[in-house]
């Protein structure tokens, strides 16, 4: 009985195996011989012409693949960021969208500290001409990464007032001030901080500058992104709510303030300040602004491709009895047209 089952099973397991083997030669023989069935013949294809090459518009080429790639995105989404008055768009240089009034977004990553100086061809007060040595002044600030993750950034600045002669001694009226922004959604950003908030000395006249705004964009050529709206809009206190502006309140500042009264020497007021700036491309801009003291209009050139150097130039008072508190404090109560520039360089 034993030899019967062993014999039947050693005959199972040979024909499965002989089977598989048999079936594994088959195949083999079966690709070899269709391989060598096939009709090959030689073909020449040249007939003679010649190739003419020319160049072709790769957007053309793509322009389906690029349609189907952005179903859905929002085209208008950019990295926008701060370099002081100015801005990066997606790591590229772009020149400065304000001049006076600070911008909300986040600063930079890259930015280490920046430098701005900017000048003005005659205070107010002044009864002389433009760019006269005894009427013409200028600021120097320095701002330098403090903290920043790319969603939050610290940037305290110092501010040197003097730098003429010009009713105090050069390098006299040195301040610190900070901007501290956050940004809330892709095209919309906060800060708040000042501008002279700490006074180091009496000769300083810019008051406390603290502010509070808020900064949006809109690319307006997809795809290219170059032109592009800018919007900052908020409230400051002090040399921005000066009584051109219209206050709308009033708070303790510090000492030596520019709109304290009698009775609160130590109190400032707040008003509303504005800009709006259009980038023709990455080196052109033009710019409004609302600063509370005055009003400016001008543009922005970055000359050079690759550097964050921006250069602007300001005109303001140009508009005769308008704000009409100014008249008080020009010369024959008549104010002239002043500019004002900056020359801005971050590292």
């Amino acid at each position: 009985m034993l030899k019967i089952i062993f014999l039947v099973l050693f005959s199972f397991f040979t024909n499965i195996n002989a089977s598989a083997l048999f079936a594994e030669k088959n195949k083999e023989e079966i690709k070899s011989n269709s391989i060598k069935k096939l009709d090959w013949e030689y073909s020449d294809l040249n007939n003679g012409e010649q190739l003419y090459w020319y160049k072709v518009d790769e957007d053309e080429i793509y322009k389906d693949q690029i349609k189907i790639k952005n179903i859905g995105l929002n085209n208008n989404i950019l990295s926008v960021r701060s370099t002081g008055k100015g801005i990066s768009v997606n790591g590229n240089f772009y020149p400065d969208i304000s001049n006076y009034v600070p911008n909300a977004f986040v600063e930079d990553p890259n930015k280490s500290f920046g430098l701005s100086t900017r000048g003005i061809s005659k205070t107010r007060h002044c009864n002389g001409k433009n760019f006269s040595k005894r009427c013409s002044d200028g600021v120097l600030d320095f701002d330098f990464k403090l903290f920043n993750n790319n969603d939050i950034s610290i940037y305290p600045k110092i501010n040197l007032q003097s730098l003429t002669n010009r009713g105090t001694n050069l390098g006299d009226g040195v301040s610190l001030g900070v901007k501290i922004a956050k940004e809330i959604s892709s095209d919309w950003s906060i800060a708040f901080g000042g501008e002279n908030i700490i006074h180091f000395d009496e000769t300083i006249d810019l008051g406390h500058n603290f502010f509070v705004v808020t900064s949006t964009y809109r690319a307006l050529n997809f795809p290219k992104k170059s032109s592009i709206l800018f919007l900052n809009a908020g409230i400051g206190s002090d040399f921005y709510g000066y009584g051109g502006n219209g206050y709308l309140f009033k708070t303790p500042c510090g000492n030596n303030t520019l709109t304290g009264t009698s009775a609160k020497p130590n109190s400032c007021s707040w008003g509303p300040i504005f800009s709006t700036a259009l980038t023709i491309d990455d080196r052109v801009s033009i710019i409004n602004e609302w600063f509370g003291y005055g009003y400016g209009t001008g543009i922005s050139i970055r000359p050079f491709k690759a550097a964050s150097l921006s250069i602007s130039f300001f005109a303001t008072d140009f508009i005769k009895g308008f704000p009409k508190y100014a008249q008080d404090y020009c010369p024959n109560k008549e104010c002239d047209t002043r500019f004002y520039g900056s020359i801005s360089l971050n590292f």
